[in-house]
């Protein structure tokens, strides 16, 4: 290997570059703090502890549409799944009480 090449983790490989989607949504569509429910539809059911959605989520995030995935913000994550020939994955998220202050 040459001595020249750099290494790069996974997270450097897709850098957002620019921010400017995201300035009109700074504080968050979501301004309360809210429950996430993650249902797919797969061909092979996964293993309920090989079920994560962090990645979508952290996009959830950087796409402006939750200021934040902290505790305060996200209540809870709930996962299901079921069996099906289309596969596909849909995100809920449900509005709670209003944020104080």
């Amino acid at each position: 290997m040459p001595k020249d090449r750099s290494s790069y983790t996974a997270a450097n490989m897709e850098q957002n570059h620019t921010h400017a989607p995201n300035a009109a949504l700074q504080n968050g569509l979501f301004n309360c703090p809210v429950r996430i429910a993650i249902h797919s539809v797969r061909q092979k059911l996964a293993d309920s502890d090989g079920i994560s959605a962090k990645a979508a989520i952290d996009g959830i995030v950087e796409a402006g549409i939750l200021k934040n995935d902290s505790p305060k913000e996200v209540e809870s994550v709930s996962y299901s799944q079921e069996q099906g020939d289309e596969e596909c994955t849909v995100i809920t998220i449900e509005r709670l009480k209003a944020m104080e202050g």
